[in-house]
């Protein structure tokens, strides 16, 4: 599947490939103009396009989005990139043949009320705690997901994750064993785009620590067992509470077939697709594609997963998109009370004066960080970045214009929160004010 050997590594992504959907051939680019959303009635009909005239495209999707235009042409351009990794990754490499027609319709949401509307009137789906799906239902399918004040960095993994599912249907149907399907899912939801290149297999220090704990601990699933787990069991699970563990060490069993022992599993995973994808029975794929032939084999390499588990290490770039964030959370709920740090030490006493902790969910599962925690003040090395980055905060420059200016004197923006010598590239927070409001601050993880 020629994923890179280093976790560092950037990919760029290739150009155009064929299209698997007849209707996204030729299709022209996103064009928001196509559609005239208006802030009166259901979302549906708000984001109808107009008579005679069709949904809008972007290479591999048709998009509905009552986004503004560049919001939903970033996120059309987002998920183009993400296909093209996918196909590259998993079609191209292993020789995969799709088996049902694609769902390549994409709904955007920027409220998520409307979200929850009209997934329960439209198509009969019951949303609720959820930042996005992707969904085939007999009143229609596609991806779904929603904004409303979240950062870019959250969004993202929710339309990468769903955006995985909503691909791999199409190769597998219902078909793909969950821990594989929700594995591959993280793997992708984990990755890093930039333009038109992807970073991938690097995860967030909360996964890579929580998964060695339950190593250590010996709480973690047996392989005999989650191997042949299917959709009811994997779910009966989840809705008992284990879904932190599941999500996390079928992100980390990925991992493993990609990386571990240096990469030598890889061929063997890409034979293990394929084998999936020509209706091998999950577990048979499994056995048949990395040679496990009797039980205490499967449990050998069982062991050399927790092997692989225990050695595991954050990747230093993701870990600094998620301490930004963190801290980011932290500063907006500090300058909401009127405190006013200007460095790093200064916002670290004030969030610990105030208790401050943060919890964000994700695909069932919730992580919590707390300032009483240096870890989160601190970006760990990696390979590519050796030496510890470091955090940063800096003060905004005085606006020019009259009239900003004394919106920046009346109600002044945090300071902007940035690393120093992280590779490939630094990353810092970008703060904006909510259009609806000009004293809340809104922020994205941008590149520096």
């Amino acid at each position: 599947m020629d994923f890179p050997r280093s976790i560092a590594s950037v990919i760029a992504a290739f150009t155009s490939l064929v299209l698997l959907a007849p209707a996204s051939l030729a299709a022209p680019p996103v064009a928001p103009p196509a559609v005239s959303p208006t802030n009166q009635g259901p979302w549906w009909d708000r984001t109808a396009p107009r008579p005679g005239v069709g949904l809008p495209q972007s290479r591999h999707y048709a998009i509905r989005s009552d986004l503004p235009p560049p919001d939903t042409k970033a996120w059309a351009d987002l998920l183009d990139t993400m296909y093209d990794e996918f196909f590259r990754r998993l079609v191209l490499r292993t020789g995969m043949r799709r088996q049902s027609p694609e769902h390549p319709n994409v709904f955007m949401f920027a409220r998520q009320q409307d979200y929850l509307d009209t997934l329960r009137t439209r198509f009969g789906i019951n949303a609720t705690g959820s930042g996005g799906m992707f969904f085939v239902t007999p009143l229609g399918s596609g991806l779904a997901f929603w904004t409303e004040g979240l950062p870019r960095q959250r969004v993202a993994h929710v339309a990468q994750h769903e955006g995985f599912h909503q691909f791999a249907y199409a190769f597998f149907g219902n078909e793909l064993p969950p821990w594989l399907n929700e594995g591959l899912a993280e793997f992708f939801g984990e990755a890093v785009v930039e333009g038109k290149s992807v970073i991938v297999g690097q995860a967030t220090p909360a996964v890579v620590d929580q998964v060695r704990t339950s190593v250590e601990q010996d709480r973690t699933i047996p392989f005999m067992d989650i191997l042949q787990m299917d959709s009811a069991r994997w779910n009966a699970a989840v809705r008992n509470g284990t879904a932190r563990a599941q999500y996390m060490q079928a992100w980390s069993m990925v991992h493993f077939l990609v990386y571990g022992d240096g990469g030598k599993y890889e061929p063997h995973f890409s034979d293990m697709l394929r084998f999936l994808n020509q209706g091998s029975n999950p577990y048979d794929a499994m056995r048949r594609a990395f040679g496990l032939d009797t039980e205490p084999e499967v449990r050998q390499f069982e062991a050399r997963w927790k092997d692989h588990a225990r050695t595991a290490k954050p990747g230093a770039y993701v870990a600094a998109r998620g301490r930004l964030e963190f801290l980011a959370e932290g500063l907006r709920d500090a300058w909401a009370h009127g405190e006013r740090p200007a460095t790093l030490d200064e916002l670290k006493s004030a969030l610990r004066e105030r208790k401050f902790r943060w919890t964000a969910s994700s695909h069932g599962y919730v992580v919590t960080l707390d300032a009483a925690d240096d870890a989160n003040f601190t970006v760990p090395p990696d390979d590519a970045t050796p030496a510890p980055a470091t955090i940063e905060l800096v003060a905004h420059a005085v606006p020019r214009k009259a009239k900003d200016r004394k919106l920046h004197e009346e109600l002044p923006p945090p300071p902007m929160l940035r690393t120093r010598g992280l590779r490939p590239n630094d990353v810092g927070v970008a703060w904006r004010r909510d259009p609806r409001d000009d004293a809340t601050f809104l922020y994205d993880i941008v590149v520096n």
